[in-house]
């Protein structure tokens, strides 16, 4: 038996930055808390999600457990959420449901919803292990605030469907380049700064134009050369690892 309790609205952002790379998660239900590895469908991208047990105003765990989580569906039931609701996830193993009680905390009126437990996809690889996130060799560890990143993620959406990353020592470099011009954003609001040697990447922007509406305060990213790139942040007491493949160019 899994029963854990928290505010509704914590949540439901999770799980609407959850949703913005993947559709389904094998949630791992442990003894230190909640967590899950999982890639989207076309291999790109890979997040890491990890909620430690403190962070939650009750929690209790009779035996690890496995959730596969259609997280779309979950998605919709938490925007039925109110701001003042506490969420209460509550799991069976023998039941194959997860159930979700909304309560106000002076309130008598429960509201419920029984979501069935699916076989979720993206957990595991070709050979049926468990993906786990990589130890990767960046030439730049760089920390920044999040709405810097923010800002240069939506500036370079406005003109590409790419965007470039580059560590050019004393400075990061986020640009990209269209049919219609160019932006280029120098970033000096350097909380962290390790750089190796110079460093640059081209990524398909899709996945972190949705993704950085989440970030909050301060975002770690970890770039090379035509290498994925690591981005570290935190979400309502939820840590989060969001790796991507690069674009690499072929030549003819």
């Amino acid at each position: 038996m899994f029963t854990a309790t928290l505010p509704a609205h914590s949540f439901k952002k999770i799980m609407q930055c959850i949703s913005s790379v993947v559709m389904e998660a094998d949630l791992k239900v442990t003894q230190e808390g909640i967590k899950f590895t999982t890639m989207d469908p076309s291999h790109i991208s890979m997040i890491n999600f990890h909620m430690g047990k403190e962070h939650f105003e009750e929690y209790f765990l009779d035996g690890e457990t496995s959730l596969g989580l259609d997280i779309d569906e979950i998605r919709k039931v938490m925007n039925r959420s109110s701001a003042d609701e506490f969420l209460t996830l509550k799991a069976d193993p023998g039941d194959n449901r997860l159930t979700l009680e909304f309560k106000k905390r002076d309130s008598k009126r429960v509201r419920r919803f029984n979501l069935v437990i699916i076989d979720a996809i993206g957990s595991e690889n070709e050979k049926g292990e468990k993906y786990n996130v990589p130890t990767l060799d960046h030439t730049a560890h760089i920390e920044i605030p999040a709405y810097v990143l923010e800002d240069a993620i939506k500036d370079c959406n406005l003109i590409s469907e790419n965007i470039v990353f580059e560590a050019n020592p004393p400075l990061l470099l986020i640009h990209t380049q269209g049919d219609s011009g160019t932006t280029l954003t120098e970033i000096r609001e350097l909380l962290k700064y390790e750089v190796k040697e110079k460093c640059k990447s081209s990524f398909s922007i899709s996945f972190l134009s949705d993704l950085c509406k989440f970030f909050d305060d301060s975002v770690k990213l970890g770039i090379g050369t035509d290498m994925p790139i690591q981005i570290n942040f935190s979400l309502e007491n939820a840590n989060f690892t969001f790796i991507q493949a690069p674009r690499v160019e072929r030549e003819a």
